[in-house]
């Protein structure tokens, strides 16, 4: 009985493990393919360039909001001025990313960005530019 919990909490510990590089990959992955199209319209690296598109009024809230939370994953202090900007401190119950540049969004981006815990950042963080 004693093996067959054993294996059982291996093989969900493997399970877990498993998800956790996948959804970490992926987050990685989308974060690049942010950049990739922040840095078409701005040039720049990465961070200033997620930055400018946060600060562009001309584009739709939802890739504001989108590079927000990019910025958010990418942890750099560079973006902080770009999201207590937009920061009121209020933030709503419901909100849509497409109406308004999400209050939820900019404290989640700027509490990573000031040391909160990302545990996704270690699996692909280190090769974003």
């Amino acid at each position: 009985m004693k093996k067959l919990v054993g294996f059982i909490a291996l093989g969900l510990f493997v399970v877990g493990l498993i998800i956790y590089i996948i959804t970490s990959l992926w987050i990685g992955s989308d974060v690049r393919r942010y950049c990739k199209t922040a840095k078409k319209y701005y040039g720049g690296d990465c961070v200033s360039s997620l930055s400018e598109m946060v600060d562009d009024r001309s584009m739709p809230f939802k890739d504001r909001n989108t590079a927000i939370w990019a910025l958010g994953q990418l942890g750099n202090s560079k973006a902080l001025p770009y999201l207590t900007k937009y920061y009121t401190g209020v933030i709503p119950e419901k909100e849509s990313i497409n109406t308004g540049i999400s209050q939820h969004e900019i404290s989640k981006a700027i509490s990573l960005i000031q040391g909160g815990l990302n545990i996704s950042a270690v699996i692909w963080r280190h090769n974003i530019k």
